[in-house]
């Protein structure tokens, strides 16, 4: 762990380099995916928690169920979006003629979580100022919902989440140019792709609904 807090947010390329020479773990790639993981169940919790809580004390067991339903499904999704990642990258980087492991692939992109775990903190930070800073209709959830998103501290987390989704595609640039053994232009290519188009549906999501 001390080789991604000492260098990849900052040199990856000299970073992955460094780990090819090393035999595949998946320890660390793990660990910050897990951890991502937590942050992202925390935000439910507090989000809705706080939220449905305080408006439906009445409905306290089904309130909890949601959250722990959603908390779940969650943390499993983290791992799954790790993996998918890792198989577009890998993939893609088919057409490149890449060779590296798929093992060696899905080691390196978890490594990219890195800035998302930032993100995800400071988009906590957020939600927690506008939870003790506004109140909300208790007429409805889908009014409390759209009261949140239309505060303009909530406004920011669709820029805060492209900019370090951008810093994540940067490392993945690198990760995949060490792990799959192509250039820095393919692996840019093969990052950039699936990533703009991410990026896209994010932000239609987000602003088009």
């Amino acid at each position: 762990m001390n080789l991604a807090r000492s260098n990849v947010l900052t040199n990856p390329d000299r970073f992955f380099s460094e780990l090819s020479e090393r035999e595949v773990n998946l320890t660390t790639p793990v660990g910050i995916v897990l951890i991502w993981a937590i942050f992202d169940a925390i935000y439910v919790v507090i989000a809705l928690g706080v939220l449905l809580l305080h408006n439906f004390p009445e409905e306290v067991v089904s309130s909890g169920i949601v959250i722990a339903v959603l908390v779940v499904s969650g943390l499993v999704m983290s791992f799954i979006c790790w993996f998918i990642w890792a198989v577009l990258f890998y993939t893609i980087s088919i057409r490149f003629k890449g060779n590296g492991s798929f093992k060696r692939c899905l080691e390196f992109t978890g490594y990219g979580f890195i800035p998302v775990i930032v993100a995800s903190v400071i988009e906590l930070a957020v939600i927690m100022v506008v939870l003790l800073t506004v109140e909300f209709p208790a007429e409805s959830l889908e009014l409390m919902a759209d009261a949140l998103m239309q505060n303009s501290l909530m406004k920011t987390i669709p820029a805060i989440t492209c900019l370090f989704g951008l810093w994540s595609a940067y490392i993945w640039t690198y990760g995949i140019k060490h792990a799959r053994k192509i250039s820095t232009r393919d692996a840019l290519i093969t990052v950039g792709v699936p990533g703009v188009i991410a990026i896209v549906c994010y932000l239609n999501d987000m602003y088009m609904v």
